[in-house]
């Protein structure tokens, strides 16, 4: 019999499925259950256990892991019919990786406290690639306590984890991240063209990104993407979008002007109307390069 805590999966999408695989290699035993069963298959050929709802993984397991797309997502997993918080038992842990509302997480808190349960809220930093290699940034908010419990669990799908403080502060510090790789990813868009329409090769620009004082990997992960137009998701605009819209939600609870992330909100809502949900959030650059101005700039005399 494995020391090791059981834990429970729930949700095996495109960050879920390679999170939950590298517990398994690390040799947690393993429950997971999705919403679509199909997604449930690779995981029984490897003979782990199938829940039949998220109460019946909860009633099994010692730590429960949620991974799903939003905070009406998270909530009927936990808290619908059937849900984690019919089943967990006084004593074990819900960690939720999903990007939601700080609001949403103590929310959770708050109705698993009620069974004698603990909760972690532990959003990630990172996409799919990073989520296989088990090199995520994990943001956590909690009891102090409740957090090194399950910290060797955080540490096989991430490279390191980043204590915020109290249910929720791990949850607000996602909304933080994601608003700057937002803004990010939209001033690389639009900077690129500009650099491309002077006549200018975007190797050069791209040059510039990693010898000047703000350089990062992310321009020569995601910028040399955008150069060659290959916008296959690893996080899709969709979730972005909505990332934008908890932001913003979050900027209106703690009275923060965010006028600039407003203006990118607007941005992927337009991206959204022309298609682009499904694919890469960093396909705001084909929206933009697809839609330029009809009439030319106009200047004050």
């Amino acid at each position: 019999m494995s020391s090791k805590p059981r834990i429970g999966f729930l949700g095996l999408g495109a960050m879920g499925k390679p999170m939950a695989m590298n517990l398994l290699k690390a040799g947690y035993p393993l429950t997971v259950w999705n919403r679509s069963i199909e997604k449930t298959v690779e995981f029984a050929a490897l003979e782990v256990r199938i829940g039949k709802s998220p109460a019946h993984v909860a009633a099994e397991v010692d730590i429960v892991i949620t991974m799903v797309s939003a905070p009406q997502d998270v909530e009927a997993v936990v808290c619908g019919p059937d849900g984690v918080a019919d089943g967990i038992k006084p004593g074990s842990v819900l960690i939720d990786m999903s990007t939601v509302s700080p609001e949403t997480s103590c929310k959770l808190a708050g109705t698993l406290a009620a069974g004698g349960a603990e909760f972690v809220d532990a959003p990630v930093a990172g996409s799919v690639g990073p989520a296989t290699e088990g090199t995520l940034v994990i943001l956590a908010g909690g009891l102090p306590n409740t957090v090194e419990r399950v910290r060797p669990i955080l540490d096989v799908m991430g490279k390191k984890v980043i204590y915020a403080g109290e249910n929720g502060k791990g949850s607000a510090l996602k909304l933080a991240t994601n608003l700057m790789l937002a803004h990010i990813t939209a001033g690389f868009a639009e900077a690129l063209l500009l650099v491309e329409r002077s006549g200018i090769d975007s190797e050069r620009f791209l040059d510039v990104m990693d010898n000047a004082a703000f350089a990062t990997p992310w321009f020569r992960s995601k910028g040399q993407a955008m150069l060659a137009r290959n916008f296959a998701s690893h996080f899709a605009l969709k979730h972005m979008h909505k990332d934008l819209k908890l932001m913003l939600d979050q900027a209106e609870d703690t009275q923060t002007p965010l006028p600039v992330t407003e203006a990118i909100e607007k941005l992927y809502t337009l991206c959204a109307a022309a298609g682009q949900n499904d694919i890469d959030y960093s396909s705001v650059l084909q929206f933009l390069e697809n839609n330029a101005p009809e009439q030319p700039r106009t200047t004050l005399q």
